[in-house]
């Protein structure tokens, strides 16, 4: 067990370290996307909530909040702006389910948002090459499955715990 800070190498945590990789990815990915997002007044974030939107195939708030990796409050915070600007309405479905859909002004966002992805997406794979782009997007599935795995683990054990 370490004792003291001077026998703890952070450079050696720095370079290997999963989730600080990660997050600097993320970081510079999300910058890249956003400057192709600038010109039509989004981020990254809310482009990516509106074709989940558009997509329609989420039943419910929570299935697009799981889906984009936040929490409910999270998207209902991301939900506002976009409420606001027109480009979104709530619908009500069976229930007490109450769906986001994109008003007429939406739907063209997301053609917009679309063709300003793909540009941004195109630099990318040429950069790493279809079979580079296709052996990251593996690597980053196997770092989720991994990652939800401890999770599921962690909340198993918690469970038997408390009983």
């Amino acid at each position: 067990m370490t004792s003291s800070l001077k026998e703890i190498d952070f450079a050696e945590m720095g370079r290997t370290c999963l989730g600080h990789a990660a997050r600097r990815t993320a970081n510079l990915l999300t910058r890249h996307y956003n400057r192709h997002m600038a010109a039509l007044g989004l981020e990254l974030t809310q482009a990516q909530l509106l074709a989940v939107i558009a997509d329609g195939t989420a039943p419910s708030a929570s299935a697009i909040a799981r889906y984009l990796g936040i929490d409910r409050s999270t998207l209902a915070r991301n939900l506002k702006p976009l409420e606001a600007a027109g480009l979104i309405r709530r619908r009500e479905t069976a229930g007490r389910t109450v769906l986001p859909e994109l008003t007429p002004a939406g739907e063209r966002k997301v053609i917009e948002i679309h063709q300003a992805w793909r540009k941004a997406q195109e630099e990318l794979d040429a950069l790493l090459g279809t079979e580079g782009a296709s052996a990251v997007r593996a690597h980053m599935s196997a770092l989720r499955k991994a990652v939800h795995i401890l999770e599921d683990t962690e909340a198993k054990t918690n469970a038997a715990s408390s009983d």
